[in-house]
């Protein structure tokens, strides 16, 4: 029932489409019921006694049937195509956007392969089964009650004897879902692991070729695929041997259905025209059972994914306000007392009793060895994860606050490395104040010593490659660093921002900086000494 809740809570900018299309798959219904009828009264009727212009009339109106049955199909089809893209569209955008509200650093943190394989092939099950299953169980539905009720008025033993093979379905269906649940997440688990691999060829490219190692990789690629394919071959036996199983016996019900209308047509019981009728009303009831029976698997894989959803979209998500502005009105400052933490995976603390004050204003340098909790102290100030105990308190001289995902437009945040996407430089830039004007982003590039920008081909509007392809890491870092200047806040997170740069552009850049905002507090990771010796204090971890 948890999924039938699921996919309907999902179907909510679809449901007028769904009442269209099963209100089209209705008419589509009644007008094959109708070509039944007209059929049989053609061959029994129009024939043999009906005139030229009664022949005519029947004829037209089964080619207007036919031509309105095609119509309809197609009209069904379009209003599918744009349900079914907007449903996937709606499922992907929700789990896209909590995915930068889930919580991060957890124990059980998922692989960004293991994600995009979830966002891509499991959102497609899901949406298709949410857009397809309700319209088509309703008119499937109407359409075995009509087709059962015309051909109980023809023939009521005949009709119950089809019938008879729905409740087996039930019991069908029962038995088969658990087997074939089980397969289909194993395949789905399978297909994120080679997802992952994939991703990190790509991304880990260049170190992969200096380590000699592409043909290994390839060969872990191979076996990763080869058990994806047994797990698939396993599951397509398993449909198709139950498939050979319910298509014998609609085989042999057909059968029994001409065999027996054969017979009441010898005895001069039916007519050829009921004769015809039979033929055509047993497919009309087998078909929506058959459809029913392929939905069953449908199914059965639709509930796979959407718990593989539910992983990603029921992770508690982070609480924060709606005001993307600063909470302090002037420069912060950070007060740290007695904070312990340690990661969820870790093995050891990585702060124990840990306290400091960064007083507003202030330049710090962290120094330490690689590990020791640099990173993690800034993360902790973003409020990306939260300590164990103690705290940590965003205040300037009219408040203080404790440090929350509210905090986060307090703090100016660059990360080591290169963290540039594929895009324009322009694009880049953006992210951190999508409204900012040239003459801003003019002024934050001058301030980074990314100067260079405007020797570019396009300037600005040059494309940059993933990663910032096309750029050196320095000229990468110094973009990074000007994005991180158009963001609001009072407190720049610096993690070791000229780790790429040479002596003279690290002077520059470190000029620049404390001559544009000579209030603001800095706190810069460094294993540099000529960087911590432009700082007030210097904390060694």
């Amino acid at each position: 029932m948890k999924y039938f809740r699921w996919i309907w809570q999902s179907m909510q900018g679809i449901r007028w489409n769904t009442l269209w299309r099963i209100l089209i798959g209705i008419a589509q219904a009644g007008m094959g019921l109708l070509m039944v009828w007209l059929s049989r009264r053609f061959i029994d009727q129009t024939i043999r006694t009906g005139t030229t212009r009664d022949i005519v009339v029947m004829v037209i109106l089964l080619v207007v049937l036919m031509l309105g049955g095609v119509v309809l199909r197609q009209l069904y089809y379009y209003m599918s195509t744009l349900a079914n893209t907007r449903q996937t569209n709606s499922i992907r955008l929700k789990a896209f956007s909590r995915l930068f509200t889930r919580q991060l650093y957890a124990e059980r943190d998922m692989h960004s392969g293991d994600v995009a394989s979830r966002l891509s092939k499991d959102i497609d099950v899901v949406g298709e089964a949410s857009t397809s299953l309700l319209p088509r169980a309703v008119v499937t539905a109407v359409q075995l009650l009509g087709a059962f009720l015309m051909l109980h008025s023809m023939d009521n033993y005949l009709a119950w004897a089809l019938l008879v093979f729905t409740p087996l379905i039930i019991v069908f269906a029962k038995l088969i879902s658990r087997p074939l649940r089980q397969m289909t997440l194993d395949i789905r688990q399978d297909e994120s692991r080679i997802q992952m691999q994939v991703q990190e060829g790509m991304e880990h490219n260049a170190t992969l070729r200096s380590l000699g190692s592409e043909e290994w990789m390839t060969q872990r690629l191979d076996a990763a695929q080869e058990g994806l394919m047994g797990r698939v071959k396993r599951r397509t036996r398993f449909t198709v041997m139950t498939r050979i199983l319910m298509a014998s016996c609609f085989g042999l019900g057909y059968l029994m259905a001409f065999v027996w209308g054969g017979l009441q047509l010898r005895t001069g019981a039916i007519t050829f025209g009921v004769m015809t009728a039979f033929l055509q009303l047993v497919s009309q009831i087998q078909n929506p059972i058959l459809t029913l029976l392929n939905m069953v698997p449908q199914l059965i894989h639709t509930t796979a994914s959407i718990d593989r959803l539910e992983e990603v979209l029921a992770d508690h998500p982070e609480e924060r306000g709606q005001s993307a502005e600063p909470v302090s009105k002037g420069v912060a400052g950070v007060r740290v007392q007695d904070m312990h933490f340690q990661y969820a995976t870790g093995d050891r603390a990585v702060f124990s009793g840990f306290s400091h004050d960064f007083r507003p204003g202030s330049k710090t340098a962290l120094m330490g060895p690689t590990g020791v909790g640099k990173t993690t102290l800034f993360r902790l100030m973003l409020a990306l994860i939260r300590p164990d105990s103690g705290t940590l308190t965003l205040y300037d001289g009219t408040m203080a606050r404790e440090v929350s995902p509210d905090t986060r437009p307090d703090f100016v945040f660059v990360p080591q490395g290169n963290t540039l996407m594929s895009g324009s430089v322009r694009f880049n830039l953006l992210l951190a104040h999508p409204s900012a004007t040239d003459d801003e982003l003019r002024e934050v590039l001058h301030t980074a010593a990314a100067d260079f920008v405007f020797d570019l081909p396009a300037g600005l509007d040059t494309e940059l490659g993933e990663r910032g392809i096309g750029l050196s890491e320095g000229q990468a870092q110094r973009i990074a660093i000007a994005r991180g200047l158009l963001r609001p806040g009072s407190i720049l997170l610096l993690d070791e921002i000229s780790a790429s740069l040479d002596e003279a552009t690290e002077r520059e850049l470190f000029s620049r900086l404390f001559q544009n905002y000579p209030d603001r507090t800095m706190i810069f990771i460094t294993h540099r000494p000529g960087v911590a010796s432009l700082c007030d204090d210097t904390i060694r971890l």
